[in-house]
C-alpha cells in the first residue's frame, strides 16, 4: 500500500519545476512499474484526491509529471480555467479558502 502524506494547504507545497529523469509519468528514463503499481500512483491524481510526491526530491515536493497529468484532467473537466499551477491554486482558494478572496476584495 502507498503511504499517504497530508498537507493543510496544497498552495504552499513546492512543486518540481520539471519532471525528474526517472519520473514514472514523464521522465526521459521512467522508473519501470508494473501496470497495477502505475495505476496505484495514477488513480489518486485522476480522482483529484491527492498529489504524487517526487521521489527525487525526497518526497518534499510535488511531482511535476504527476501534477501535469492532474492539471490536464482538471482542465478537461472544467474544474480549472487553464492547465497551470496558478489556476490550480486559484481553484483551491475558491473552494477551500473563500474568506481569502473576501479579504483581497476589501483591500
Amino acid at each position: 500500500m502507498i503511504q499517504q502524506k497530508y498537507f493543510k494547504d496544497l498552495r504552499q507545497m513546492p512543486v518540481q519545476s520539471a519532471p525528474c529523469r526517472t519520473c514514472p509519468f514523464a521522465g526521459k528514463e521512467p522508473i519501470p512499474l508494473e501496470p497495477e503499481r502505475y495505476a496505484q500512483y495514477l488513480m489518486p491524481l485522476v480522482n483529484g484526491i491527492s498529489q504524487h510526491l517526487c521521489h527525487s526530491a525526497d518526497d518534499k515536493k510535488v511531482c511535476r509529471g504527476g501534477r501535469d497529468i492532474q492539471l490536464r484532467l482538471l482542465y478537461c473537466k472544467g474544474a480549472i480555467s487553464e492547465p497551470t499551477d496558478e489556476a490550480f491554486n486559484k481553484a483551491i482558494t475558491q473552494q477551500l479558502f473563500p474568506h481569502e478572496l473576501e479579504t483581497e476584495s476589501e483591500q
